[in-house]
């Protein structure tokens, strides 16, 4: 992990020993298992007291100042909140009590190509020390401006590490019967106004769903919403796959105030059969490449776990993964196909490298979350131990505790809301009040 004010520095080490606070925001149950590795990774591997609060559901306590908080964290999730803007809004409003407290505050902002502005604004209001971005160092000043000139510092990350235990429910999984898919994937189709990059998401899946049945290789491969797997059947899904084919995540058109995305949303209600180029044309000419945001994501650390061997399109892929030795390249413009196809059937190829990639990526224990965790707070400034009273101890775990019963909160509303989305639809009324939901939703975003 490098930090920097502008460039790469090196960190006073030794964080205090006062309770982290973490904020999140999900109005969705369950999380996806990844997800919540990266929510709770803190609470897990910290060795501090922790409280989590989720603002979807709950407020940020009156007591806030009195339970010894010296760590502050805005949650990834707590800032995905700003797809949408009202939400943002109200989110901002519930942490104004976070403004008085007089410790050490880290954003992990992703997606940083969207709703740019209010990220950057949302750090300088809270007075954020230390950004954990995602985005390569090249790319910062584009995203930040001028905050990269200090004194917020930034610090590289992934957008996802491994966890042991779910490393540990993997190798239960895992057996020596025959996998019994060639080429597994899933995905969903991105806006087009990712650019170019995000476009390739969707575009390798279409590719190899036409070419591996030709080449003879059984595939499982979907972009549809339903197909999506969660929790544990996506880790069966990958051992029980030879080969995934993927790309790296990001976007290459920076959209700073999500104009991009409404006029391109907005642009395909009125021309739903558009081409990329087309929409490219009308609603963001000459935006495309402003932005070389991309980076390895969690689904290729879990193909790793799973020994499963990765046929990628080529990429940096943070440094990680190296191509020839980890993962099969595929060109951009997919020019090398058959010769990618034809190594996908050779099993020693497979072999060798979801071997190697397991070697190197998982047994090296670098990518996991107890790493992440140790070097986030081995990288804060030091602080003085904060000494907790009893009062404070008592506060603290009250407010973790409620962490616990707000996702039954979580819960009932979501099977509410598919209630709710049955009768209509039985009704014939569903896709009239999605239609008018979106329209709303596109006017409060922009």
């Amino acid at each position: 992990m490098t930090s920097a004010r502008g460039r790469a520095t090196t960190l006073p080490e030794g964080p205090g020993q006062g309770v982290i606070l973490v904020l999140y925001y999900s109005l969705r149950a369950p999380l996806r298992a990844n997800l919540a590795d990266h929510v709770y990774a803190f609470r897990r591997y910290s060795g501090r007291r922790c409280v989590y609060i989720n603002l979807a559901i709950r407020s940020i306590p009156a007591w806030v100042d009195r339970i010894g908080v010296d760590l502050v964290v805005f949650q990834t999730l707590l800032l995905a909140s700003r797809w949408h803007p009202p939400t943002f809004r109200r989110v901002r409003a519930k942490l104004a009590p976070i403004r008085r407290l007089r410790c050490t505050k880290v954003a992990m902002p992703q997606d940083e190509f969207i709703y740019t502005d209010a990220l950057t604004e949302f750090i300088r209001e809270f007075n954020v020390d230390h950004v954990l971005t995602c985005a390569p160092e090249s790319e910062w000043r584009t995203i930040y401006g001028s905050l990269v000139d200090g004194p917020t510092t930034f610090a590289h990350v992934l957008t996802g590490y491994l966890d042991p235990g779910t490393l540990e429910r993997i190798d239960r999984m895992a057996n020596s019967a025959p996998r019994g898919i060639d080429v597994g994937y899933r995905a969903s189709r991105p806006s087009y106004s990712l650019g170019r990059h995000g476009q390739l998401k969707s575009r390798i899946g279409e590719v190899f769903a036409d070419a591996a049945a030709a080449a003879g290789l059984r595939a499982d491969i979907s972009l549809r919403e339903p197909d999506t797997l969660h929790g544990d059947d996506w880790y069966r899904f990958l051992l029980d796959c030879r080969w995934v084919i993927g790309v790296e995540g990001g976007a290459s058109t920076i959209d700073r105030d999500g104009s991009l995305r409404a006029r391109s949303q907005s642009f395909l209600e009125q021309h739903p059969n558009a081409s990329f180029e087309e929409v490219e044309a009308a609603c963001f000419p000459g935006f495309d490449g402003g932005l070389k945001l991309f980076a390895i994501s969690p689904r290729h650390l879990e193909a790793c776990a799973t020994r499963t061997a990765q046929a990628l399109v080529e990429g940096s892929y943070d440094g990680i993964l190296e191509a020839g030795v980890h993962y099969l390249p595929i060109r951009r413009d997919f020019s090398n196909l058959d010769e990618v196809l034809r190594a996908m059937s050779n099993e020693e190829i497979r072999t060798r490298m979801a071997e190697r990639s397991h070697a190197d990526i998982v047994d090296s224990d670098r990518f996991t979350y107890p790493t992440f965790v140790s070097e986030v707070l081995a990288s804060l400034p030091h602080t003085s131990p904060v000494r907790a009273g009893a009062e404070a101890r008592v506060l603290a775990a009250w407010d973790d505790w409620l962490d616990g019963p707000s996702w039954f909160a979580v819960r009932a509303r979501a099977r509410l809301r598919r209630s709710i989305r049955s009768m209509l639809s039985r009704m014939g009324l569903l896709e009239a009040v999605l239609r008018v939901r979106a329209a709303a939703r596109a006017r409060a975003e922009v």
